[in-house]
């Protein structure tokens, strides 16, 4: 009904049609349901996908509902669902699902949805990312390589892997990399590929060197001593009492309130030889 409902209107109509829905007059998508609509969907013309889009956004439906979606999309044969997908996570924070099924895409050069999207939450949410992307890096590096293999070629759908995700992060670091941002100097990204380097083998090491080389820095300078800190106990006052001898300010300072307690005392009137000479001058 839905896909014939898009077949024939215009833009006029599918505006009124949004508006109904807003008001709460009419209702064309539950939540139980939504996911499997819009992956039927995908085989229709650009105006019908692009109005059944703006009818489900119309909807009061958490994005979290049909996140899945993002399994059967594929860049070169759904431009539309994608583009509708990719201005709407754009306004979301980004959940531990919505990260994974991002993550879980097929890395290829021409498909730049799940660098873009990564990267506008690294600029707005990076905390929130980067404990999203820790939490999948640990969890997939600590399952066995066989098992992800037979798990991705079983399944007709895209699996999340160690290296898909070290692959976006190699894309998102490259793509970050003449800009400002901060996001590989976060501490939970660092200690995950530390973690990861730790156990992978050195095919992975070899491929992405420079991705792990940012948490070899990191290690760098976590084993580092400080060095502000260590003179700090031998120019305290109480290790050196009674220990070192008075400086030279003590030393001059003491012989010059010597010097003017000297000069303060009163002089010996010199009259002896004026009393002595007068004796002289009587017995003469």
């Amino acid at each position: 009904l839905l896909n014939m409902i898009v077949a024939v209107i215009d833009s006029t109509q599918l505006q009124e049609l949004m508006c109904h829905v807003m008001m709460g007059n009419l209702v064309m998508f539950r939540k139980d349901s939504v996911l499997n609509i819009l992956i039927q969907s995908l085989d229709w013309e650009t105006f019908e996908q692009y109005s059944t889009w703006q009818l489900f956004l119309a909807h009061s439906i958490p994005l979290e509902t049909i996140i899945p979606i993002l399994q059967h999309l594929k860049y070169k044969e759904h431009p539309e669902a994608l583009s509708c997908l990719l201005l709407q996570l754009r306004r979301e924070k980004p959940s531990e699902e919505m990260v994974k099924m991002v993550l879980s895409r097929p890395c290829h050069p021409e498909d730049q949805f799940t660098t873009s999207i990564l990267r506008h939450w690294a600029s707005k949410y990076d905390d929130t990312l980067g404990e999203h992307i820790k939490a999948q890096l640990i969890k997939n590096n600590n399952q066995p390589r066989k098992r992800q293999s037979l798990r991705s070629s079983s399944s007709k759908l895209a699996q999340l892997t160690l290296e898909q995700i070290l692959e976006h992060m190699d894309n998102l670091r490259l793509s970050l990399s003449n800009t400002k941002n901060n996001f590989f100097t976060q501490t939970p990204i660092l200690q995950a590929l530390q973690h990861v380097q730790a156990s992978c083998d050195e095919a992975h090491k070899m491929r992405f060197s420079d991705l792990f080389a940012l948490a070899e820095e990191y290690e760098d300078s976590q084993s580092k001593p400080p060095k502000s800190r260590r003179k700090a106990p031998a120019s305290s006052p109480r290790s050196r009492k009674g220990a070192a001898p008075p400086t030279n300010n003590e030393e001059e300072s003491a012989s010059s309130s010597a010097s003017e307690e000297e000069d303060s005392k009163p002089k010996a009137p010199k009259r002896k030889r004026k009393g002595s000479s007068a004796v002289g001058s009587d017995s003469d």
